[in-house]
């Protein structure tokens, strides 16, 4: 039978985990890496929703996006929880995860520095737009140039369309103004790096999609005349996460790979 250690070699032959930020929390969290695995879930994230469909589904290798458990927050302005033994969520997770006997396996920003079959890229797949040209990039974003003139709101329609959200994207600035070229600011691009509408505005960009979204950067966004579609962190990130399944299915013929939904939609919404 493979092992868990055996599914991360396939996944670190296509996204070593070197090619992520140094630093960044990757590879095995949780669990025994020489485990049988009876089968994989590729998620965003392993909150109870997703933990407990995982085990219904009898996937015991979770190859998750986002860090699983809260980690302690430090502050001045309020007096919260001192060991992460103490947190809520990480004790109904832990619990699940050692009842269960899970293996957890991280991928995070080696995914997301994947040319074509990673975050960003799929990202922007996702939107469907034919014969785009990349006119700037950094490591992880591109400016795109649309094959013809676009508005925003046709462009957030086609973000609706292509990340599946269950409502239309909210727009700050002239949702009539029409562009060329665009960026697409992936996951938390566009709630915690703070000069990226900057970085991508100099490169050529005339309006930013987002998944997470800070005030503070909108109105970046605006003062660099670029308005800004707004999508969700895991909606923006779930287009790779799927292709990341298929591959691995591609290449681990012998093992259950499933994507498996999670974030905040996935625990339900109104």
């Amino acid at each position: 039978m493979t092992t868990a250690r055996q599914v991360a070699d396939v996944l670190e032959s296509i996204a070593p985990i070197e090619s992520g930020i140094p630093g960044d929390e990757l590879g095995f969290l949780w669990g025994d890496p020489n485990a049988p695995v009876r089968g994989v879930a590729c998620m965003w994230n392993a909150h109870t929703t997703s933990l407990r469909e995982a085990i219904r589904r009898d996937l015991n290798f979770l190859l998750v996006h986002e860090e699983p458990f809260y980690h302690v927050q430090q502050s001045h302005w309020y007096k919260g929880p001192e060991r992460e033994e103490k947190i809520i969520a990480n004790q109904k997770r832990r619990a699940l995860v050692e009842q269960h006997k899970l293996v957890i396996y991280r991928s995070h920003s080696n995914w997301d520095a994947l040319a074509v079959d990673g975050v960003p890229d799929q990202a922007v797949r996702a939107l469907g737009i034919n014969s785009l040209k990349v006119v700037g990039q950094q490591k992880y974003f591109k400016v795109h140039q649309l094959p013809r003139p676009m508005t925003v709101a046709e462009l957030a329609e086609r973000a609706r369309v292509g990340l599946e959200m269950p409502w239309s994207p909210r727009i700050f600035g002239d949702a009539t103004k029409s562009i060329r070229r665009f960026t697409f600011l992936v996951g938390g691009f566009g709630g915690n790096q703070i000069h990226t509408p900057q970085a991508a505005h100099e490169l050529g960009a005339e309006a930013i999609i987002v998944g997470e979204m800070l005030e503070w950067i909108t109105i970046n966004s605006l003062e660099c005349d670029m308005p800004v579609i707004e999508t969700l962190h895991s909606l923006s990130e779930i287009p790779a996460l799927k292709r990341q399944a298929a591959l691995l299915a591609e290449r681990l013929p012998g093992v259950r790979v499933e994507y498996l939904p999670s974030g905040a939609l996935a625990m339900g919404t109104r």
